[in-house]
């Protein structure tokens, strides 16, 4: 972004940030900051033009003990009085896994909801409804992506239930006079089975509409707390005729 305007430019000379070629000596520049300390001795610089192309780089050999001043050694390009220098940021490290930055301080739990990411409101409403009525067995939490999570809980927890219960319903069907002495009906393992799977059920239901939005809101904390920040700040180009102004962006 590029504003030619010398009143714009004198607007903010006061807090935009410079470093102009003052003279040059041979292969070396001396360079003055209009901030203490914006360059230290090892910074690799570029040097602009005033039409904002790249002129050539540098490497600062020393500066001033006030900061205010840099001698550059020229490396490469034809550089003049006038023009800008500035640092060169270290190249940025090659792209690990997502989220790596705080990665590691992570709980298991909180690795496991980054990698999900998050339910949307189609799976949330269709898997609630389905875990609700008639379904239930873990196939809401199959279809919100929390099968592996918690769903298998509910599909094993409910057959097993069923599956006490219809072992005392069977044990009473194999014995035609209830009344008899002899029964053997264990009406105990009926009311254990009954009991286990109306306590699944209700636990899944209430899972399955509760915890989605609270995962939901866990992840995008997670998000905002390791995601990368981007800041723009203006700087100032000096020109004969009074200045540009341009966008740096910082990360």
């Amino acid at each position: 972004m590029r504003i030619s305007v010398l009143s714009c430019a004198l607007l903010i000379s006061s807090f935009a940030t410079a470093q102009v070629v003052h003279q040059v000596n041979g292969p070396q520049a001396l360079v003055k900051m209009d901030q203490p300390g914006v360059l230290a001795s090892g910074d690799e610089v570029t040097f602009y033009s005033p039409q904002l192309e790249e002129a050539g780089r540098g490497q600062v050999i020393k500066t001033t003990p006030n900061g205010t001043q840099a001698v550059v050694k020229i490396t490469s390009g034809k550089i003049k009085k006038g023009m800008v220098a500035e640092k060169i940021s270290p190249p940025a490290k090659a792209e690990g896994p997502k989220y790596q930055i705080g990665y590691e301080s992570l709980s298991p739990e909180e690795r496991r909801i980054l990698q999900n990411g998050p339910i949307n409101d189609t799976r949330y409403i269709i898997g609630g409804i389905l875990g609700t009525y008639p379904l239930g067995f873990g196939i809401g939490h199959a279809i919100q992506g929390r099968y592996a999570d918690r769903g298998w809980v509910f599909t094993a927890g409910e057959v097993g239930s069923l599956a006490v219960l219809f072992a005392g319903v069977g044990s009473c069907l194999d014995h035609g006079d209830w009344n008899s002495e002899r029964n053997s009906c264990n009406g105990g393992l009926m009311f254990l089975g009954l009991f286990g799977y109306v306590g699944f059920r209700v636990w899944e239901i209430i899972d399955v509409w509760a915890i989605p939005p609270q995962i939901n809101r866990r992840y995008r904390e997670l998000k905002s707390r390791l995601g990368e920040r981007v800041s723009f700040e203006p700087f100032l180009l000096p020109q004969t005729d009074g200045g540009r102004l341009g966008l740096r962006m910082r990360w």
